[in-house]
């Protein structure tokens, strides 16, 4: 019964990093629009699984993109917040 809590309690954390700021635990509204985006694009591209291999390219570079430029700016902040607080 614990193991069982503590998958459930992952799952909700996990959930809840795809629209919540993990700073504050308060909705992102940029993470929830981001996300829509994000599952409205595959659900369209998976429904043309013929795309051609432009289709492809572009979808990899919006998806991907995306999440490589959202993990770029994210590691820019934090190295700035260790510089103004070192440990």
């Amino acid at each position: 019964m614990t193991a069982k809590r503590a998958h459930a309690g992952s799952l909700k954390r996990w959930l809840g990093g795809l629209v919540n700021n993990p700073t504050t635990g308060a909705l992102s509204h940029d993470k929830v629009w981001a996300n829509v985006a994000a599952a409205a694009l595959t659900w369209k591209f998976v429904g043309t699984l013929d795309a051609p291999e432009w289709q492809w390219w572009a979808y990899g570079g919006m998806v991907g993109g995306y999440g490589l430029a959202r993990r770029a700016i994210a590691a820019v902040q934090q190295a700035a917040n260790n510089k103004e607080n070192p440990s």
